[in-house]
């Protein structure tokens, strides 16, 4: 793996938590999935993949986020049902797991819902390294 491990760890909810905090700011990339991914502890780039899989699916699934595309014009969001673009994201980062956390492929933006749970996260605080 070429992301160091943090000695810090955080639960699934509240990685998503820490995802959403940032999706509050800001839209989200690959980089950042990975980043709060390695809080789980995965000690492989297949188990990284799996986590950042999770957490991707997970917010997509509970309606936290939406998946897209940035250009010139901003966020546009794909087409696709929360759970086929969830499946894209998938299958396109088990396939090339080594490019999967430097792709931008997808990008997130929070849904009001998202945005909510994002901003009350920033009351946690979470000390990471």
């Amino acid at each position: 793996m070429r992301w160091s491990l943090p000695t810090s760890r955080l639960a699934h909810e509240e990685q998503l938590d820490e995802l959403l905090s940032r999706a509050a700011e800001d839209w989200v990339h690959p980089g950042d999935v990975f980043d709060v991914a390695r809080y789980a502890g995965p000690t492989d780039d297949t188990a990284l993949v799996e986590v950042a899989v999770g957490l991707v699916t997970a917010l997509l699934e509970q309606g936290l986020a939406v998946a897209g595309t940035v250009t010139r014009a901003g966020f546009e969001p794909w087409r696709r049902s929360p759970g086929a673009a969830a499946e894209h994201v998938a299958t396109t980062w088990r396939a090339d797991p080594d490019g999967a956390q430097d792709s931008f492929l997808v990008w997130l933006e929070a849904t009001p819902e998202g945005l909510e749970r994002g901003r009350r996260a920033w009351q946690v605080d979470r000390p990471l390294d």
